[in-house]
Order: structure tokens, then sequence, then C-alpha cells
């Protein structure tokens, strides 16, 4: 998983003690920062619970169930993962409403982790009502944060023989 290598990177990189992992689905990425040592308050979709039983007793992990946009943002943290999400809100909601709330709730010095889906990604060509994104989205927040870093990677969609999900990424960085 080309994603995990990078938020790896990330957190060697950085050693943020305080993650927040929004939609944090089967919790690879919460695990993972975990193991480090972070502190890691993830956020799983009240309407689509994925998240492993057996990681919400995990010493270094809060655990809330609710939806992204009633998730009551209370402290700061050093990294935020914002992972295959944004293509199923609105651009009013992610650009206007999550990435300020995001900017308040980042450390001076802390990084935002983003990915977002090609038009030519499985899911956006088999999925009805995605929204489309790309990097100059999110460029365009650069009044608020700095880009550290951006690029693309692709994984192999599991049981869809050929077909591969091609992915955008973004690190911000609050200055």
């Amino acid at each position: 998983m080309e994603g995990a290598k990078l938020v790896s990177k990330l957190i060697q990189d950085n050693e943020p003690q305080t993650i927040l992992d929004l939609r944090a689905r089967k919790g690879y990425f919460s695990i993972l920062a975990a193991s480090y040592g972070a502190h890691v308050d993830v956020v799983d979709d009240v309407d689509i619970p994925e998240y492993p039983d057996y990681l919400k007793d995990h010493p270094n992990i809060s655990y809330f169930s609710t939806k992204i946009e009633d998730f009551k943002f209370d402290k700061k943290y050093d990294l935020i993962i914002v992972k295959h999400i944004v293509m199923f809100y609105p651009k009013e909601f992610i650009l206007n409403e999550l990435m300020p709330t995001i900017h308040d709730h980042l450390v001076r010095g802390g990084n935002v982790f983003i990915t977002y889906h090609y038009p030519d990604s499985y899911d956006m060509k088999t999925t009805e009502n995605l929204f489309q994104y790309d990097l100059d989205d999110f460029k365009g927040l650069k009044g608020k944060f700095a880009v550290k870093d951006f690029g693309q990677y692709s994984n192999p969609v599991a049981g869809e023989r050929g077909e591969h999900t091609h992915v955008g990424r973004i690190v911000l960085h609050k200055q």
C-alpha cells in the first residue's frame, strides 16, 4: 500500500504526538500511527462503520463514531489524515468548511495528508454521486497552508482484475 508508506514516512520524519484520522475505515493508518507512540483520534463514519473492535481498546487510540461533518474538533493535532474521503463531499463543504476547521485545529508546523481520486480511478468510474477534486483545489488553500509535498500513486482494486485506484496526494503544512 503506497499510502501507508507515505504516512509512515510522514510520521517518521515529523514525529507527531497527536493525530486525527478522519474516516479511519479499517484502521490501517491509526494502528500504524499508534505503533509509533502517537495518540490517535479516530473518526469512523456512523453510517458505514468499518473500524475493527479490537482497535477501539488500544491505549493510544480514541474512537469516535460520527459523521465527519458532525465531529466536534476540540483540540489541536500535529497530523490530520484525510484519506479517500473528499470525493464523498461537495467542494463547498471540503474547501470552505472542513479545511478551515482543520487549519484551526492543526498546531503550527503541523501537516495534513490528503488523498483524492483521479477521474479514471475505479471508484470514480463505478460509483455515482462522487465529487471530483484535483491538485489545484488544494493548492488554492495556500493562504492558509504551504504545500509540503504532492504526487500520485496507484493501487490495484481487490477482486477487480486489471482495475486500479489512481490517487492524487498532497501534504499541506501549517506555518
